[in-house]
């Protein structure tokens, strides 16, 4: 093996553990925001004008998140360790080659491992907690989980073009040689084909991505 792909594993294993901690910290930073400021974050949902969701895709549930703006700055708050951490370490439009772009979505997918279960859960539990499902008329478990990981996706399509990564082929040329470990490249490929539409754009504009 030579010495250039010795040192971006090395690399990639010490960004994955970044990245890995700082979605703990993000984690436990999004419970204590949810609940200090619940009151406050159920009134301005139930004030919000959302519309009811006839089918549940990711306009959809970006476009009830967006008329919640205390739900949006939950989520802004609550993930800036992840996001500042992930800055760091891919700096906007860095990844400019090709194997700058394998080793980003390597690191995506090696991260999203311990979190592409616990973290929709958690974004479910959020949008539930928060009124902002019964508001959209998400009622049934299955579409909650659809719009939660959705959402999920979507975050990480927001990073990855945030590095330079425009198209979801570095993450099928990443999957040949990367253990998907549950990730979903037809989720992530969804996510990737909504990201310049308005809302979209709007909504990672806000959590502090784009």
């Amino acid at each position: 093996m030579k010495l250039q792909h010795i040192l971006l594993e090395v690399e990639q294993e010490a960004a994955v553990d970044a990245l890995e901690q700082a979605m703990a910290d993000s984690f436990k930073q999004l419970g204590q925001e949810l609940e200090t400021n619940k009151q406050d974050i159920q009134a301005n949902v139930q004030a919000a004008n959302v519309k009811v969701a006839e089918a549940v895709g990711i306009v959809t549930v970006v476009g009830a998140l967006l008329a919640a703006p205390k739900v949006i700055e939950l989520l802004a708050k609550g993930m800036q360790k992840l996001f500042s951490t992930y800055k760091k370490l891919f700096k906007r439009d860095a990844a400019k080659g090709e194997q700058e772009q394998l080793q980003v979505a390597k690191t995506l997918i090696e991260f999203s491992h311990k979190w592409h279960k616990l973290y929709p859960k958690g974004i479910k539990w959020i949008l539930s907690a928060s009124g902002l499902f019964k508001k959209a008329g998400i009622n049934s478990e299955q579409d909650q989980m659809k719009a939660a990981e959705l959402i999920y996706y979507t975050i990480l399509a927001g990073l990855a073009v945030y590095s330079g990564v425009g198209a979801v082929s570095a993450f099928k040329s990443a999957a040949a040689s990367a253990d998907l470990g549950g990730f979903s490249l037809g989720s992530f490929e969804t996510a990737m084909s909504t990201i310049k539409s308005g809302e979209v754009a709007a909504f990672l504009s806000k959590i502090n991505i784009k």
